[in-house]
């Protein structure tokens, strides 16, 4: 019994261990932070707006703007456009070199050149008395004494304006050179010197001897309360008031600045060896070669959405998380030029490049590079996996490869030479059997290579462009004007005709449920209901950014996802279903590109797949330059909410005015305008906008972008401007921002003198209204006539012209202009659709000796009467024409020789047998018809114009009158003449 107790507790202890470890395990993937190499870097410069590229400091100020500090002055940033600050009696910085920053609750210390300093709150400049020297650096320190750092003159306490104390060399300060100052917990005020560290507690002064003639330009106060010591020989830390080297192996880098994460990492800007980043044990290093613009960070910063800024000799760059990932030839891609990409059903990704193929598995890279017997390798364009695990691979010009799961790669070619050698796309049928689409039509891997499965004009078009293997066994495959199905025995269509000119078929994506599928094209989404068998399109017109999409995928049957040559879009699956219901009219989307980290927006759409998923969930996509992938699951890290929002300016007919809590606008001002901004750097191009001016508007207003709202010919009154802010297409931020402002009325305006002159002028003003209502409803009523009675007139004239134009006067049958025009629209249409057209010519026999014996007018009545013999005869479909004369056409559209002849031979008798009586009695009257068949002539080649029909039809027509008229002769090659 105890043994089994024994080992009953033995389980459960088990059991236990291996949950903690999971769970522990979870928890360190879950909190690793970003590869340095996965940041995604921008960068500022004076290009955009920066007064000078020199930063010498960062920060945030407690509105939402950023703040830079510059040789040439500072600036202050809203995420579009840099508003920028110099020398002034206002601003009350002395020079143009701004150096340090310190932020407070409200406001913003600046502290520059030539000893000035200035506070600013609420848009409004406070100038301080300026210092003997250079201020490097400030410190408010934890009883709201500011404490600056000079260079040449030590460092200098203020409450308020007034300095009440200094610090300097003959004190024990190792040098009047003081580059940073920090507080710790026991309030001591450390100073990082240009020949060591000092501190200062309760007005004494202490010098480090371990650091004792080392330039200390760093410090930083860590959220544990550890001092750490940035300096020419290293990092170093503080232990109260015990300085050592610290433990993390940095080498002797000298070090410009320090910052700690929100996560507790330490980040660390050299003075020649770019960018470190402490994370626990491990160290990361950013360079130029990986991107940064100078390898000496100056300044580091970490605003509330939290970006990294680095600040340089050479400009701005800000590290950020984005929601997409890439692998590009820098890190070991075969090259950038993706065209296709594979989920492997063991975990790994294949992508396939102009320049061969390359394997990723648990991020890790294994190019697989053939070299094919021409010395080139191949240009990879399509992907799929085998039942076997194996890979198959389309390419450009060196037909198909099979990459074993040794990675050895054997090459096929096509069993006709024929065939175009460029392998779109790839799929496998629900047998195993291997299906390729070219340019030239659909093949199938069989003895050994690739053969013509079906004849390319049993087929939509003869390119393929996509394949999709369905759970029934057909294979859906995407061309020109829509998609052919192959079923075993037939095959069957799928026409883009009624779909606003929709014409390729990129992408095919079956729904799990297998009751919709969608198919992009060049006019937007298309999906097809196997119930109904029903196409509805998704386009543009119903809100999508772009018309042309190459991929469309859904990962979690919630969304849909789609590649085009702007980046991915992604919309909701229901809403994509309502619209195409009609019960929806706009779509709202969300566009990713490279601000997102995606390598390039221009994705691949040639060839095929360009978009899978993988076995955890991960979208990856092939782009120009790299595979970029995003797991959806994330992007929920990405919605920021800290989203402050300012007004920024007010303007009252073109002046500017003070932002104060109540403005008060003069009476007559035409225009107010109000300029305002969220405060989001992340993606600030993708936030929009609302207002709405209490008193004014009854609703909020849409501005989109637009971040100026303008007001005119506001009535007098007290009004509350309102605006609010949010990344598109995500909930309004509840942070807004109101400002309160009163139109002063004129005289006249008050209400007391409305009463009085409205009394005295309401009933003059209203007699004279009726009599010019009146006036001007007669007016407008004898115009309207003469415009209804010239606008009859015109099209009557108008239409009379057109029918004129197109229709002959004496037989009422189309002239040969206008069947000139349909012969070509026809003629074209059968080419493409390799119909048959049958062109008739016909010709009354001895027509001039009709003329001649009974006169011309007698020759009209034949006419006619010839025209309505035909009309009558022939079908109702068929097109007849007065081609001039005594001739006369038919067109017969999808109709061969076979069935036009017996056409052709009962208008022959009815012309013959008709009763001419009243004409003469003895009067008789034969045709002649010649027939040709087109657009395909016996040998199966369309003819190159419909000149070439309209000869053969003639010459047909000729040896009907050679070989003794009345009669019917059809063209061939035999009896050409």
């Amino acid at each position: 019994m105890n043994t089994l107790i024994k080992k009953i507790y033995g389980s459960i202890y088990l059991l236990y261990a291996l949950i903690c470890s999971v769970l522990l395990c979870s928890f360190s993937l879950a909190s690793a932070p970003l590869s340095l190499s996965q940041y995604y870097q921008d960068h500022l410069t004076t290009r955009d707006g920066l007064p000078n590229n020199t930063i010498h400091a960062i920060n945030q100020s407690s509105d939402g703007y950023l703040w830079f500090a510059t040789w040439e002055g500072l600036a202050r940033y809203n995420g579009h456009e840099f508003k920028n600050y110099t020398r002034s009696v206002d601003t009350g910085l002395r020079g143009a070199a701004q150096i340090t920053l310190a932020p407070t609750e409200r406001g913003l210390w600046i502290g520059g050149a030539k000893g000035s300093l200035s506070y600013y709150q609420d848009n409004v400049w406070h100038p301080q008395p300026k210092v003997s020297a250079y201020i490097n650096h400030l410190l408010v320190d934890k009883s709201g004494f500011l404490w600056l750092a000079t260079d040449g003159d030590g460092i200098y306490v203020r409450q308020g304006k007034k300095t009440i104390a200094h610090f300097n060399n003959k004190d024990g300060l190792p040098s009047n050179n003081v580059y940073q100052l920090a507080q710790d917990a026991e309030g001591r005020v450390w100073a990082g010197t240009a020949k060591g560290l000092a501190y200062i507690q309760d007005n004494t002064l202490y010098a480090i001897p371990e650091l004792a003639g080392i330039k200390v330009q760093a410090l930083l106060m860590t959220q544990q309360q550890q001092l750490l010591i940035g300096s020419a020989a290293g990092l170093y830390q503080a232990q109260q008031a015990q300085v050592h080297t610290h433990k993390a192996k940095l080498g002797n880098y000298s070090i410009r600045s320090l910052l700690e994460d929100h996560r507790g990492d330490l980040w660390i800007g050299t003075m020649a060896q770019g960018l470190l980043r402490l994370s626990g044990e491990n160290i990361e290093q950013l360079s130029v070669k990986d991107g940064l613009l100078d390898s000496q960070i100056i300044s580091l910063y970490q605003d509330t959405e939290d970006s990294i800024w680095l600040g340089t000799n050479v400009g701005l760059t800000r590290l950020r998380e984005v929601p997409f990932k890439s692998f590009t030839e820098r890190v070991g891609l075969a090259n950038n030029y993706i065209r296709t990409v594979l989920a492997h059903s063991d975990g790994s990704i294949w992508a396939g490049s102009s320049t061969g193929l390359t394997r990723i598995e648990h991020g890790q890279l294994q190019v697989v590079e053939p070299i094919m017997s021409d010395g080139s390798p191949p240009s990879i364009t399509s992907l799929v996996e085998a039942p076997n695990g194996e890979v198959w691979a389309g390419t450009q010009i060196h037909g198909l490869l099979r990459i074993d799961k040794h990675h050895h790669v054997h090459r096929y070619r096509h069993c006709a030479q024929l065939i175009e050698p460029e392998i779109r796309a790839l799929a496998v049928g629900k047998e195993g059997q291997l299906w390729a689409g070219t340019a030239s039509g659909l093949t199938h891997f069989k003895n050994g290579c690739l053969k013509r499965y079906i004849a390319p004009n049993e087929l939509l078009s003869s390119a393929v462009l996509s394949l999709h293997s369905a759970r029934n066994g057909s294979l859906w495959v995407g061309q020109h004007g829509g998609v052919s199905i192959i079923h075993p025995d037939h095959v069957t269509y799928l026409s883009f005709k009624s779909l606003l000119d929709a014409e390729y078929v990129f992408g095919i994506y079956a729904e799990p449920n297998n009751q919709y599928l969608w198919l992009t094209t060049d006019m937007g989404l298309v999906r097809y209901s196997h119930k109904d068998q029903t196409l509805r399109l998704v386009g543009k017109q119903h809100g999508l950014p772009v018309d042309k999409y190459f991929e469309v995928l859904s990962v979690d049957n919630t969304h849909l996802w789609l590649t085009s040559n702007i980046g991915m879009t992604r919309i909701l699956l229901a809403d994509a279903h309502q619209v195409a219901d009609g019960q929806l009219a706009l779509l709202k989307f969300e566009q990713f590109d490279e601000s997102d980290g995606m390598g390039s927006g221009q994705t691949h759409g040639s060839t095929n797949p360009g978009m899978v998923q993988d076995k955890q969930g991960q979208i990856w996509v092939a782009t120009t330059l790299g595979i970029t992938y995003i797991d959806p699951k994330r992007l929920s890290q990405f919605k920021h909410t800290n989203l402050p929002v300012v007004i920024e300016e007010v303007k009252v007919a073109g002046e500017r005015v003070p932002l104060e809590k109540d403005i008060i606008i003069p009476p007559g001002s035409v225009r107010i305008q109000f300029d305002f901004a969220g405060l989001g750097f992340v993606m600030p191009k993708r936030i929009h906008y609302r207002t709405k001016l209490e008193g004014f508007d009854k609703e909020w207003v849409a501005r989109g972008a637009q971040n100026t709202a303008e007001y005119t010919n506001l009535a007098p009154g007290n009004y509350q401007f309102r605006v609010a802010a949010a990344y598109s297409y995500k909930d309004w931020n509840e942070q807004e921002v109101s400002l309160h402002f009163k139109v002063l009325p004129f005289i006249w305006q008050r209400p007391v003198f409305w009463i009085i002159v409205g009394i005295g002028t309401l009933v003059l003003f209203w007699l004279l209204m009726r009599l010019r209502l009146r006036f001007l409803l007669a007016r407008t009523q004898e115009l309207a006539k003469k415009v209804d009675e010239k606008t009859h007139e015109l099209q009557q004239q108008a239409q009379e012209f057109g029918r004129q134009a197109r229709i002959d006067s004496l037989t009422g049958l189309p002239n040969r202009r206008a069947f000139d025009e349909v012969l070509t629209h026809t003629f074209l249409r059968a080419k493409r659709n390799s119909a048959p057209l049958t062109l008739v010519v016909i010709d009354i026999d001895y027509f001039k000796h009709v003329n001649d014996t009974w006169s011309h007018a007698v020759g009209d009545q034949v006419l006619k009467i010839v025209a309505d013999i035909i009309v009558k005869e022939i079908r109702e479909v068929d097109i007849p024409a007065r081609w001039g004369g005594e001739e006369f056409t038919v067109l017969l559209a999808d109709t061969d020789i076979s069935e036009a002849l017996p056409i052709c031979e009962r208008v022959r008798l009815a012309v013959m047998n008709y009763d001419y009586s009243l004409i003469d009695e003895k009067f008789k009257l034969t045709i002649s018809l010649g027939v040709a068949q087109g657009p395909l002539n016996q040998a199966g080649t369309a003819y190159l114009e419909t000149s070439e029909l309209l000869a053969q039809a003639d010459q047909a027509l000729y040896q009907a009158k050679h070989y003794g008229r009345n009669q019917v002769v059809v063209f061939n090659t035999k009896n050409a003449w």
